[in-house]
């Protein structure tokens, strides 16, 4: 929208009338953009830190496998695994409120492909984030049946498939939330699948690091979750081209600390 000047000819009544337009335009502007999700555009910025567990981390019982004993063995806990520096591995981070830019049309929304694996009587990855609008890829790579049951909720439609040997199926993930993953054949067997509204996120590893790359710039909501742990929140500001860090440090009942 182009300015427009107000010659000194029109008098004190029509400068007033021009600044009080000029406040009633900016405020407009200013509540609808408080009001829409920032979309993204630019080379954008990083966000990356840490996230950690305060003091002794609770001790894991040992899975009980009942079943396939000959195959399933040394089966790790998965729940909560702490690594150096405290780092809490299978943490998600998520940066909240950002809608990614409309494909062009014609582009093809679920090409990219997320592998969930049945590997050595467990889940790998334990924990995996996806974009909403993608398939999800579920493969067998053990001699024996699994049966990978994913627990939706919301509008996602439920399905529990038999994995023979060798099977691969791929299933179009069409909303958002967090959704865990059993096997019908091993109930040890659990994962978890974070469905977020854009690209923008980051599972950690085995010391808690996360990183998120070609963020816009802005200021947004991020969430870090871990299945034992729960949910916390910080508010972060993006810079072009600047790496902001953010740490987050929970405490082992599960309540969170900034």
């Amino acid at each position: 929208m182009s300015a427009h000047r107000i010659e000194p000819a029109a008098g004190k009544v029509a400068a007033k009338i021009g600044t009080w337009l000029c406040v009633i335009l900016g405020a407009a502007i200013s509540v609808s953009w408080a009001a829409t999700p920032t979309s993204v555009d630019g080379p954008g910025g990083t966000i990356k830190g840490f996230v950690r567990i305060e003091g002794e981390p609770p001790k894991l019982a040992p899975l009980e496998i009942n079943k396939d004993a000959d195959i399933c063995k040394n089966v790790p806990n998965e729940t909560l695994v702490v690594g150096p520096g405290n780092g809490v591995q299978f943490s998600v981070v998520t940066v909240e409120g950002l809608v990614k830019k409309a494909e062009p049309p014609g582009a093809d929304q679920i090409s990219t492909v997320n592998r969930l694996d049945n590997r050595g009587c467990r889940f790998v990855p334990h924990v995996l984030a996806m974009e909403v609008n993608q398939f999800l890829e579920i493969d067998n790579s053990d001699p024996i049946l699994h049966a990978a049951h994913a627990l939706f909720h919301g509008g996602q439609p439920q399905f529990n498939v038999g994995m023979y040997p060798g099977k691969i199926v791929h299933k179009p993930i069409v909303e958002t939330g967090t959704v865990k993953v059993i096997c019908e054949v091993h109930p040890w067997m659990t994962a978890y699948v974070v469905v977020a509204e854009n690209p923008y996120h980051s599972v950690t590893d085995i010391y808690g690091r996360y990183e998120i790359r070609g963020v816009p710039a802005g200021t947004y909501r991020i969430n870090a979750w871990q299945e034992r742990l729960g949910t916390q929140e910080q508010k972060v500001t993006v810079t072009d081209g600047q790496t902001t860090e953010a740490i987050f440090t929970f405490k082992p009942s599960g309540s969170a600390k900034q």
